[in-house]
């Protein structure tokens, strides 16, 4: 039992690094390089008030994302997605916001840019119901 305990405590130090050096290149050597594609999608409206209507120009992006190759025909993309953020919107009007990208898990694939990156939204008054 010592001998056993002794063996796992004597160099931790060394035998920890040695532990995440393998597991990095364990890593690198799994999940391969990294290649850039780009997706269209629709642009969702996030934080939308219920006194408003929301128009934007255009409706469609183009998010360039980094992908590692195993994952190219992967569901995972099909989680990209692309929003404008209308919370600080209090009247109605033309606005320019940016667009934003978001994945699901963005250690594997990672968004880089949006084409445009800036929509253009009008905002309207909701008529009454």
């Amino acid at each position: 039992m010592r001998l056993l305990r002794e063996l796992f405590i004597r160099d931790w130090k060394y035998k920890l690094a040695a532990l995440l050096i393998s597991v990095s290149l364990w890593s690198v050597v799994n999940f391969g390089s990294r290649t850039a594609i780009t997706v269209s999608r629709y642009v969702e409206v996030r934080n939308p008030k219920p006194e408003f209507v929301y128009r934007l120009n255009p409706d469609r992006v183009d998010i360039t994302v980094y992908v590692i190759e195993k994952l190219l025909l992967s569901r995972l993309i099909e989680e990209v997605k692309a929003y404008v953020d209308v919370s600080e919107i209090n009247k109605p009007g033309v606005y320019k916001l940016r667009v934003h990208a978001e994945t699901a898990i963005p250690v594997l694939i990672h968004p880089t840019s949006a084409e445009p990156p800036i929509v253009k939204v009008e905002v309207l008054k909701r008529p009454p119901r």
